[in-house]
């Protein structure tokens, strides 16, 4: 079989399963050319593999990106971004930024959460149609992310959509690319200076005030940490609430059990995270020569762990291929492993948790009404997710205390 990961027409639907599957029983440690003259890379596709790799820092490094272009760096030597760095900066800077996104804390806002998954379905639920990636993920996810940051709602909206454009190819030296950056900073530079104008009960304010072992976070390091809390917040929750609810359209039966005993929807939400993983790779760089599995890997050389893959291993998974919401053993890789373990992990499981739980009582006969659309790629994406989701459902009445009018 002819494979080329870095083709964006294997991408234009999802995630090529048929290939993962054809290489982790053929190919498990790929070679893949680059395109754009760069070096190449080996593509992982094994669950084993690709866990080994991922708690294995000092073998496989992040920096200096984690993103397969070379160009696309974050930072310098003294501004760094979380995601692409080591200990022992990424463990003073993860432990800066943990307390934003405890289990403690997102307890706390549970009410929070469940108040604003009823605003969002209020705003459609009299309609009986809507676009649930538009007018349901993609709000609930970007309202998320304001209200615990600090910013108003609405802006987040214009964040979400540059988030979304620097995830969808990862280029920034295209003029969609170069915008969605401007648009970014301009947001992040403004939040900073209000925040040092005026201290508030906010993560930004907690961030634009802080120090990463023992240096003041600047203008600089704010930006960086500022797209970092957005671009990982937004997107990939919005891509997981469309893509569970495609699965389940998929497999109708799974629906029912859903919307007869609410209760298995967290054991549901992991069979989601497995199913269909929305950030679709990450890149590691070997710091020494080493080997993968029987492959020799050359100091320097980029290794590049797809998780959608992995996820499917039946080396780890019993009956991959099947989607199965009462699955019980699912040590899925979606949120990765070892030090890069997904920091927001909590917030978003708490959040699919409270949407589809909202969904499945408030839209049990929900059901698509025209084709999944997918967004056009110029390049493959880092991270996947529909681009709208038309559906269907008996119209309900709206539950919010402001019923009259829009909640958000």
């Amino acid at each position: 079989m002819e494979i080329d990961l870095l083709d964006p027409a294997v991408f234009h639907a999802g995630q090529p399963y048929e290939y993962y599957r054809w290489l982790r029983q053929n190919d498990p440690v790929h070679w893949q050319n680059e395109h754009d003259g760069g070096p190449g890379y080996w593509a992982l596709t094994r669950h084993a593999d690709i866990k080994a790799v991922e708690t294995d820092w000092e073998t496989f490094s992040s920096e200096p990106t984690t993103v397969i272009n070379d160009d696309n760096v974050v930072g310098d030597e003294t501004h760094r971004h979380l995601i692409f760095s080591d200990p022992p900066h990424h463990t003073a800077h993860r432990k800066f930024l943990a307390p934003e996104l405890s289990l403690s804390r997102v307890r706390k806002n549970r009410d929070a959460l469940n108040q604003l998954a009823t605003e969002v379905i209020d705003e459609v639920i009299e309609r009986g149609e809507c676009d649930l990636v538009v007018d349901v993920a993609g709000r609930f996810a970007s309202f998320v992310i304001a209200d615990i940051l600090g910013l108003p709602r609405l802006e987040s909206l214009e964040l979400f959509h540059a988030a979304d454009v620097l995830t969808s190819g990862g280029s920034t030296v295209d003029g969609e690319g170069q915008a969605a950056i401007a648009t970014m900073y301009k947001h992040a530079q403004a939040a900073y200076k209000d925040r040092m104008a005026e201290e508030k009960d906010d993560t930004l304010s907690r961030v634009a005030h802080g120090e990463i072992d023992g240096v003041k976070i600047d203008e600089f390091q704010f930006m960086i940490d500022f797209q970092l809390l957005v671009s990982a917040g937004s997107d990939t929750t919005r891509n997981l609430i469309s893509t569970g609810m495609a699965a389940l359209f998929a497999n109708p039966d799974q629906h029912r059990m859903l919307v007869d005993d609410v209760s298995l929807i967290p054991r549901a939400i992991e069979e989601m995270l497995r199913w269909d993983p929305p950030i679709m790779f990450q890149r590691r760089t070997a710091t020494r020569d080493t080997m993968i599995g029987e492959q020799a890997i050359a100091k320097g050389d980029k290794v590049v762990s797809y998780y959608g893959a992995a996820n499917r291993d039946p080396e780890v998974f019993e009956n991959p291929e099947t989607f199965d919401v009462t699955r019980s053993v699912n040590p899925h890789l979606t949120f990765g492993a070892g030090r890069h373990f997904c920091l927001g992990s909590h917030l978003a499981r708490a959040e699919l948790i409270t949407m589809f739980t909202a969904l499945m009582t408030r839209m049990p006969d929900l059901r698509p009404t025209k084709p999944t659309g997918w967004p056009t790629l110029a390049e493959v994406p880092s991270v996947t997710g529909p681009a709208s989701m038309p559906v269907q459902f008996t119209p309900g009445r709206r539950l919010g205390a402001s019923a009259g009018t829009s909640a958000v």
